[in-house]
Parts: C-alpha cells; structure tokens; sequence
C-alpha cells in the first residue's frame, strides 16, 4: 500500500519539500555576500524543549549583541534528510518537527550574527510527540470517523494544526480496467483544512473493505487503517421537476416561490433546464447552463416535484459554473433548509412543510469572502458541495422545498429587486423511492 502512495502523489509532496530548499540556497545562487562579519555570538543558554506532535518546541535564553541575526537550529529526521528551522531574534523559541514517531532525537543549535557568524553549538536532546499523520490515521478506527452512508463511506478528519497533508482513500476488490484484485484508489484528498468530511460515493450496498492511509509533507506514511463497511442502499432521484403549483413570491407573499430568470452574459436557462441538464460545469463561459436569479430576495424559495414519494439522503448543488474564479462569492448559495411536503399549500406558507435539515456550504481553503477561488476551492466545487440529510421518515415526501437563507456575501435579509443576482448551475437529489 505504501509502495501504491509513494506513486500517487510525488508532485505535491516535491513542491512542499523544495520550497525550504529553494529559500536556504538562494544566497549561493545570486552570489549574495554579507558587507561586514559581526561578532561572534555567545551559546544560547538554558535550553528547554516541550513535546510537539512530530518535534518540539524549544526554548532559549538569547545571547545579548548588537549583530545578533537569528537563531539556527539543525537535525536529522529518521529519513536521513537533514533539516534547519531558523527563528527571530524577537522571539525566544522555535519548533523542529517532521519527526515520523515518538522517540528522543538530537538538536544542535546556534545564535547568528551578522555575515553568517555562529556561535559555538549547543546541543539538546527532546522527546518528540506522536506525529499528526498517526493520531489522524488511528482517528479512522473509530465508527464516528470512518463510517458507510448512503451510497457510500464518509471519512471526518480533524486537522487541528493544519498541517499540510494527502488523505488516501483506497477499496479492495478488482480493478475494473485491469481486473487485477487489489487495492484501488476511490479518492485523494490533499487539504491543509482543520477539519472536514471525505465523501466517496457510487459505491454498492455489498460489504466491502476500504483502506485509508495519510502521508505529511515530509513524506511521513501511515499504515493502513482498513475497515469492513456496507454503504447503504442510494439513488439518484431522476426526473425532478420545478413545481409550479405555488404562488410566486412577491412583497405582498414572501412565502410564494421565486424562479425567475435571468439572460446574463450570454444567456440563462430556465431552472428546470439549467438546474437537471446534467451539466454540472465547464472551463468556459456557459451561463446558458446555469440559473441566474437576477434581483433574488433573501430568503428566497423554490420548490421540486420528485413525482413519487422519495427519502432523501443527500442534496448536491453546484454553484456558478463561468468563472471558477468566483465560487464562493455573492452569486454563490452559501446556507439553505430542506423541506418535505405531500400536499403543499398553494400560497406557500410554511405550515404544510417539515423541515428536513439546514445545511451550510464549507470553503476548503478558509479564504476570506471576497477573496477569489484557489486550486482547492475549485476541485471541491468541481465536484458539487454535498449536503446530508439526517432524517428518517418511512412513509416519504413527494415534494421538496429549498430555501436559500444567504449567499457568501453573509447578508441574511434583501428585498425583491435588489443588486443580488444568485447562480445555481445544477441541483441532484439522492436516497431512495418508498412506494
């Protein structure tokens, strides 16, 4: 398995491995020389360490000079690569980690002046805590962590120091392009989040092995942590249909529902078009293949007919598919509620719904709004935001209403005909039909 790992994911690692080798080379390969040669420091004195997960924090009483520059701290990791983490004068402490388990290991440290000046080294020895790629990967032992759904398996993780890492999500069985049996590869998460869920669906309601295995940016592997799982029978709910059976939303009805269209850029389609055409995005312009709700108040509903009773498990949308650029902006629905009906009021009011769930979309990178899309955000919306349902009601609902309380701009509350323009480029619903 690990054989497997160190092939899928060498170009990520390679770029989060050379950039402190690129940094600390610099000075050669511009031919950069210092104007003078400073004092040579005094040792650091009254060294002390504190266990970190995979290093350390170690403290340090500073020598006093004038040229003082930064203190350099050099070790060895199990690996045989060499490190050097480097710390402020301002500061009275630094951090070695990449360390792959819990053991005692050497540092050497000197004070810095100017021109590159050390002072005579000093060494410590520390105890390393346990690494963050093992207590994320045991983490998946457990059924509140690592666990089947519907359609599939869902995987929590809890990043705390967010730490750069790749989550491999692999099943046992037969490669349905070589037929070979073995390990394959369902998923690859590469996230620096605190926190998240991994979603791996289209999976079969059979029993079935499944593997996790965690690798950090100094090339750390966890073992693999499979688990027996059988995902619970799902479905995509086909042939949605926009309900039309209730008033339209107006100053006078805010409970009515709100459809309405707008040709931006090109051209928009009609929610019953745009929202179940199956096309989910593209790198370039299609705004024919989305809904724009120019002027959309906030809240605002909308209301799917699923012709038959369903029990929904999952709802999946997708936002504007233009510009990649602007996911998680003001045109993009941020926090909504799920609502079930068998006979709807024609006027909308809320009496005759039962609310299934309120739901509320994640930014993987933890950009601030107003900030554009990175490389993370995009691959996650790419893929379409899911949302799980956590109800259970036998007898099944036909009708579904969806209510937008706010996009990513955070405004809870705009009239009818304000500047607010919300894109959904499509919309699925899974679970299963009970009659």
């Amino acid at each position: 398995m690990k054989n497997l790992i160190n092939k899928i994911a060498p170009i990520m690692l390679a770029i989060l491995l050379m950039t402190p080798l690129l940094w600390t080379s610099c000075k050669e390969d511009i031919g950069i020389t210092a104007a003078r040669q400073g004092e040579k420091p005094n040792t650091l004195k009254n060294l002390a360490y504190e266990e970190a997960p995979g290093g350390a924090k170690i403290s340090y009483d500073l020598p006093t000079s004038a040229d003082l520059r930064y203190v350099k701290a050099t070790y060895t990791l199990e690996n045989g690569k060499e490190m050097v983490t480097k710390a402020s004068i301002y500061d009275n402490q630094l951090a070695v980690q990449g360390y792959a388990a819990i053991g005692e290991h050497e540092v050497k440290l000197v004070a810095v002046a100017v021109g590159d000046v050390e002072s005579d080294p000093v060494t410590i020895k520390i105890k390393t805590g346990k690494p963050n790629y093992i207590i994320l990967a045991e983490s998946f032992k457990s059924n509140d962590f690592f666990y089947s759904t519907f359609g599939g398996v869902n995987l929590k993780f809890e990043n705390k120091d967010a730490a750069n890492i790749i989550l491999s999500v692999f099943k046992y069985g037969e490669n349905p392009t070589t037929k070979e049996i073995g390990w394959n590869v369902l998923n690859e998460t590469y996230t620096k989040s605190k926190e998240g869920v991994i979603r791996v669906r289209g999976e079969q309601p059979i029993a079935t092995t499944y593997g996790i295995v965690i690798r950090d940016q100094w090339g750390n592997v966890s073992d693999t942590v499979r688990r027996n799982l059988t995902p619970q029978e799902e479905y995509e709910i086909n042939n949605l249909l926009i309900y039309n059976g209730i008033t339209a939303y107006s100053d006078m009805n805010r409970n009515g529902d709100y459809i309405s269209n707008y040709n931006a850029q090109g051209g928009s389609a009609e929610m019953q078009v745009s929202l179940f055409d199956g096309i989910e995005g593209s790198p370039y312009y299609i705004t024919n293949k989305q809904w724009w709700g120019k002027a959309a108040p906030i809240p605002f509903q909308f209301t799917l007919d699923a012709r038959k009773k369903a029990q929904i498990s999952r709802v999946k949308l997708w936002g504007r598919n233009d510009n990649y650029g602007l996911l998680f902006q003001a045109t993009h629905p941020k926090e909504f509620e799920l609502y079930g009906s068998n006979s709807p009021a024609q006027d909308g009011s809320w009496d005759s719904w039962t609310l299934l769930g309120t739901f509320e979309g994640v930014r993987p990178s933890g950009l601030a709004f107003g900030t554009n899309a990175n490389s993370e955000d995009q691959d996650y919306a790419r893929k379409g935001e899911d949302f799980e349902v956590n109800w259970d009601n036998p007898s099944g609902f036909k009708y579904f209403r969806i209510k937008v309380n706010c996009t990513w701009n955070g405004v809870r509350e705009q009239p009818l005909g304000n500047a607010l323009t919300v894109a959904i480029s499509e919309l699925k619903l899974y679970g299963k039909y009970v009659d």
